[in-house]
């Protein structure tokens, strides 16, 4: 095997929505069940996992302060079920801001739990999965795959992974101006690095717009003197 020289390693290429894809599934997904719905809703808005958004428990939303804290994971193991688990590294556990209209998202939508809940004689509390069919029970990520590709090509739009859903929030972020640093801590990645590795499609962007503002500058402070 020394003799043996390795494949070179093919980068793939990442697909993403733009901002108009985004609000036109999202419009869309309202006509859908409500627990669909936040769970793209929060894929889109904060770039988690689908195990991650999957493995959110209501303990794990800070209304107040406005914060998600990502410390599980939800997975099926076969012969074992649904199985919650930590992280695998430490910048996997993070936490992450969310805007005010995704609070007021989940603070309606958890309105709809508690009576869907007190239907079938039960009581919401902190310990239940936020994403959770209608008696509460959590939602397996192994059928997240076909229900997406359903609802992308319900919504009309061009076929990508619910993965490329975390990409496409990087994308964006990137893309409006915001540091490096802080999607990189958003999508849970151990060094900056990274970040700049996975999405490089967009460093030729920022590249030609930071020259145009460096320019400008010049020409500023030049029409000054």
């Amino acid at each position: 095997m020394n003799n043996v020289k390795a494949p070179k390693r093919v980068k793939k290429k990442v697909e993403t929505w733009s901002i108009d894809e985004c609000n036109i599934f999202l419009n869309r997904m309202r006509q859908q069940k409500d627990h669909i719905f936040i769970l793209y809703f929060l894929a889109i808005y904060t770039g988690m996992r689908r195990v991650e958004v999957l493995g959110l428990r209501w303990k794990d939303i800070d209304f107040d302060r406005k914060r998600i804290y990502v410390e599980h994971s939800l997975y099926y193991i076969s012969g074992e079920g649904l199985i919650l688990q930590q992280p695998k590294t430490t910048s996997g556990n993070r936490n992450s801001s969310i805007i005010d209209e995704g609070i007021e998202e989940l603070k309606s939508y958890r309105v709809k739990k508690q009576e869907q809940l007190l239907k079938v004689g039960m009581k919401l509390t902190d310990e239940h999965f936020v994403v959770s069919s209608y008696g509460g029970e959590p939602v397996n990520p192994n059928t997240i795959h076909k229900q997406f590709l359903y609802d992308t090509k319900l919504a009309g739009l061009k076929r990508i992974r619910f993965h490329d859903l975390r990409h496409t929030h990087a994308t964006i972020m990137l893309e409006i101006g915001e540091s490096p640093k802080v999607v990189s801590e958003r999508l849970g990645h151990a060094i900056v690095s990274i970040t700049f590795d996975k999405y490089s499609h967009v460093t030729p962007n920022l590249q030609t717009e930071s020259a145009e503002n460096f320019a400008k500058a010049l020409r500023k402070t030049s029409s000054e003197q």
